[in-house]
């Protein structure tokens, strides 16, 4: 094979050689090679070999010797061995002489039958797996990917693997653009330097508003900025446009239609596709004109080669929102902007530039040129200059709203969506802001970095609480703009509010009053009355699902009545709504014609307190909202609505909504109706319970639920009732009874930080494994084997975030559960997940306790049952047992919802798979109940159960699996035990 070659004039053709188990992976090769492809290099791989081809696994280790780099993609196999001993994947791996891995996200789901290597060697094959991953781990760290990502992380991998290489070999790319002509004109040179010098000072500071102090030192672009990603659209310019990012997202994240990628590769991509235009759209807030700036600053102060443009090329920036006369055009506008008295170039600098040609052109805020006719012209005229303008580049940004299909620009424009920051992205803005910030203000600058970063760590802490997580306010703090509003609420009071309800409110009048006094513009409407006059607009967008936005002549019957009750006195409804939209941010314009709240959870804040508000009149709103209970487009208004408080309106609201069928069939909502609450009364749901039973099953279901809710706030108030309710008709309400009344009869113990319960569970023997009968047996099941277990106590749920939070603030050292920050994962009564063994171990000790030992745990879950569930054969009875992928909706649900066993024990089945005591082995296991413990400590332990995301299969009372004692998974929780001896 010939080796790279490149000439003074050519770039070097790379060879990237492809390695990947097979048959699991042929549309990831298939990615990856048009990712190669994308970034300019030549992609090898077996698919070269024809079908039958003999000693192909020869010829694949020696091209991947040849290869300048190996792609390395790592799924869930580990497959051939051509020796017997190594996968040829590792062998590649051994040949090759620069690599670049590539591994799944191991938070991914997984099915070990579809997905694992097939045939009697899959678990000694996984552990291979396993000590190659640990084994190229420490040679590099491996890029994890997923479907939508993977292309983006190869194309932007190769470009920094070129980009160090040839710095090493002292390689110069040649010149793209024009090169200076034979007439070179020094003065023009000149010009051109003093110009980029003012150009810099001009754009490389932000404004950071909200501040009644003026901070008196600029803060640099570079010292707040955060690199953004986004999504290129491949659908092609005949497709329809997007409303919005969320429904980009929906449309091209996972599909082939769109390609991830960092925005600053938005060059090399559009090269790469014979391109010199970029489009960038995005929400209000998310960075665009930031982007843009630094885009001039990174050419001015890095070179524009190192953004995969033209050396020497000269980036203008274009506000379009001045662009005042259309009838001049936009080379006019571009004369007229470099003209600028704030550049202070000299008269003509501008045609003379443009005559020079090899431009970057910025052009910023498409949306904002005034109506859509006029934006159509513009649009027009950006598509003749790249006509007219055949050496210079062009770059435009558009709110998504502003960029109809008449506006959209030609084909030679390749369109960009901006995409949220990741969780990694908003802490580093988080720092990076107040860094600035404190550096600006400081009285002491020496004192300044170390304010910084503990203000900053306490709010990044305070952010990843559950109450923050919640869906809204996790959107809101993937949007810059918005970020930058709670540090401002964070900085301004110290801290951040306890409930998200609270957030919203200081959210608002930071944006109504703080940024408005920042700017020294009279505050003409308090912050109160601002809200109070927004309410009715929010609620009556709200009352028709998915409306977020509306005209001023829509708007104004709804804002008119209340402007002046506030004491308005600035003109019309609509003059009120572009004072909102210009001075504060509340309120957007999502295109010239239309206005709506800059992020959907003020919506859902100011409509939850305009329902409060009319309920004082009109009682009758609070049973219109409650027959919306469960409908997700309500969902958080109804939640907002209860954590409102002086006054609460949770006892009428609640009397509404357990009439209400949805209020037994959505019990996790209920759940987190108690938790967000500003108070808790047992009064609806006792008067529910205390309703004559008659013949109505769907009340006895909506009676269930209330007894449960009862048995949390209350459970003395069942005591009370315990006679009528032992004659009730139902028979699930009988069967919920008498489990209570036998919880009252067992031996149990209680762990004392945090009150954790323990069932004692009688000794005896049981055969431990599955018979070869059992539908969905795995090998590592087998052989069946009788175990003597002796009494012990275990656990009746398993622990909760409710318990591990405790833990958590007793031991300030411990690390927080993995998904400890996410909404699907950390309701107070949930099985806690994101836990390593070695965690779940301190946990045990710090309650004096221990985990089960993998005999007791299967003992205990059958409790003398020897069927598949312990409530019976077929994967129906483990609908009654327990959560998994047919009913937990995609996460794991509240402890004690399903049946108990024999022993009294919950969710045994699913929710959550749980660690245990042994190291991972089988044959050969104790008969005495006792763990199974090597030394040295194997590389695995044992977990038990099943978990809330996979079949019926992986939940049987036998299934056992193996995970690294320091594996953190969604899926992944624990109980604990403990021997009736105490120490034992």
């Amino acid at each position: 094979m010939p080796k790279t070659e490149s000439t003074p004039d050519t770039k070097p053709l790379y060879r990237v050689f492809v390695s990947s188990t097979y048959l699991d992976n042929q549309e990831r090769r298939k990615t990856v090679q048009d990712a190669i492809t994308m970034a300019g290099m030549v992609w090898i791989g077996m698919e070269l070999f024809p079908a039958g081809k003999e000693e192909t696994d020869r010829e694949c280790i020696r091209l991947a010797e040849e290869a300048d780099v190996l792609i390395g993609i790592i799924a869930w196999r580990y497959g051939w061995e051509p020796d017997g001993k190594k996968s040829i994947t590792e062998m590649e791996y051994n040949a090759a002489k620069e690599r670049l891995m590539f591994q799944i996200d191991p938070l991914l789901p997984v099915n070990p039958e579809k997905d694992f290597d097939h045939g009697p060697d899959r678990w000694k094959k996984q552990e291979k797996l396993d000590a190659f991953k640990r084994r190229f781990a420490k040679d590099q760290l491996p890029a994890y990917f997923t479907k939508a990502t993977l292309s983006g992380k190869v194309v932007h991998s190769l470009n920094q693997w070129r980009q160090n290489r040839e710095s090493k070999e002292g390689y110069k790319e040649p010149i793209k653009g024009p090169r200076p002509a034979p007439g070179f004109d020094r003065d023009l040179e000149q010009e051109i330097r003093a110009y980029c010098l003012k150009a810099e000072a001009l754009h490389e500071t932000l404004p950071v508003a909200g501040f009644a102090t003026r901070i008196t030192v600029p803060i640099d672009i570079e010292d707040i900025y955060v690199p953004l990603h986004a999504m290129i659209d491949l659908r092609g310019v005949a497709e329809k446009t997007f409303c919005d990012a969320e429904d980009a997202e929906k449309a091209l994240c996972g599909s082939d239609t769109g390609l991830e990628i960092p925005l600053t590769e938005a060059f090399r991509q559009s090269e790469m596709r014979k391109k010199r235009g970029i489009i960038i759209l995005g929400d209000p807030g998310s960075g665009k004109t930031t982007h843009l700036k630094r885009l001039l600053l990174y050419c001015l102060r890095n070179g524009p080669e190192t953004l995969g443009l033209p050396e020497r090329i000269i980036p203008v920036f274009l506000p379009l929102r001045e662009l005042e006369n259309l009838g001049r055009g936009l080379d006019d506008f571009i004369q007229c902007q470099l003209d600028n008295p704030h550049l202070k170039t000299l008269e003509g600098f501008g045609e003379r530039l443009i005559q020079r040609g090899n431009l970057l052109f910025l052009l910023d805020g498409l949306d904002e040129v005034a109506d859509l006719a006029r934006r159509e012209q513009v649009a027009g005229w950006i598509a003749d200059a790249m006509h007219s303008h055949p050496t210079c580049r062009f770059v435009v940004t558009c709110r998504f709203a502003g960029y109809s299909a008449t506006v959209r620009l030609p084909e030679r424009f390749l369109e960009t969506h901006l995409r949220p920051f990741t969780e990694d992205q908003a802490e580093r803005f988080v720092r990076n802001w107040y860094r600035a910030v404190e550096e600006s203000l400081a009285r002491d600058p020496c004192l300044a970095e170390s304010i910084a970063v503990e203000k900053a760590e306490h709010l990044i802490q305070r952010l990843r609480e559950p109450d923050f997580r919640a869906r809204r306010v996790f959107e809101m703090t993937r949007n810059p703009l918005l970020l930058a509003n709670i540090c401002l609420v964070h900085r301004h009071r110290g801290a951040l509010p306890q409930k998200r309800a609270r957030l919203y409110e200081e959210c608002i009048d930071v944006l109504l009053e703080h940024w408005r006094r920042a700017k020294k513009l009279a505050v003409s409407v308090s912050a109160q009355a601002g809200r109070r006059a927004l309410q009715p607009t929010a609620f009556w967008l709200h009352s028709r699902e998915g409306r977020t936005r509306a005209t001023a002549e829509e708007l104004a019957p709804h804002l008119s009545p209340v402007l002046k009750t506030v004491g308005w006195t600035g003109g019309t409804a609509e003059a009120f709504l572009r004072t909102i939209r210009d001075e504060s941010g509340l309120l957007t314009g999502w295109d010239q014609g239309s206005y709506g709240f800059m992020h959907l959870g003020f919506q859902e804040y100011l409509a939850a307190r305009e329902i409060r508000s009319r309920a004082f009149v009109d009682p009758g709103i609070l049973g219109w909202l409650a027959e919306r209970f469960g409908e997700s487009w309500w969902q958080e208004v109804g939640l907002l609505l209860l954590a409102l408080e002086d006054p609460s309106v949770f006892v009428p609201y609640i009397k509404e909504v357990v009439k209400q069928p949805a209020f037994a069939r959505y019990p996790g909502l209920v759940e987190a109706c108690l938790d967000d609450a500003a108070e808790t009364v047992v009064e609806p749901f006792l008067e529910l319970v205390e309703k004559a039973a008659g013949k109505d099953a769907g009340l006895w279901e909506r009676q269930l639920t209330a007894l449960k809710v009862l048995e949390r706030l209350e459970p003395e108030a069942i005591e009370k009732l315990e006679s009528k309710l032992s004659r009730h008709p139902s028979p699930a309400i009988s069967k919920w009874m008498q489990e209570r009344e036998a919880r009252k009869t067992q031996d149990t113990t209680t762990a004392s930080p945090v009150d954790y319960e323990l069932v004692r569970i009688p000794g005896g023997r049981f055969l431990m494994g599955s018979p070869e009968s059992e539908e969905g047996r795995y090998e590592q099941e087998v052989p069946l084997h009788e175990v003597a277990v002796p009494d012990f106590y275990m656990g009746r749920y398993p622990v909760t975030n409710q318990d591990f939070g405790l833990f958590l603030k007793e031991n300030p050292d411990v690390t927080e559960p993995q998904f400890w920050a996410d909404r699907r994962f950390n309701q107070p009564r949930q099985p806690v997940v994101g836990i390593s063994w070695e965690d779940a171990k301190r946990y045990a000790a710090w309650a004096g306790l221990r985990l089960p030992t993998e005999a007791e745990w299967e003992y205990a879950c059958r409790a003398n049952t020897r069927t598949r569930f312990y409530t019976g054969d077929k994967d129906v009875d483990l609908m009654r047992a327990g959560w998994y992928s047919e009913n937990s909706g995609g996460q794991p649900a509240a402890v004690g919802q399903k049946e108990p066993n024999a022993f009294g024990l919950y969710d045994m089945h699913g929710n959550v798979w749980e660690w245990v005591e042994d190291d991972w082995h089988y044959r050969g296991a104790p008969s005495d109940g006792s763990a199974w413990i090597d030394k040295p400590r194997g590389a695995y332990r044992v977990v038990r159960g099943g978990g809330w995301g996979i079949d019926a299969r992986y939940c049987r009372s036998a299934i056992r699996y193996y995970v690294p004692p320091d594996g953190r998974y969604f899926t992944l929780g624990f109980r604990l035990s403990r021997s009736v001896s105490l120490g034992t």
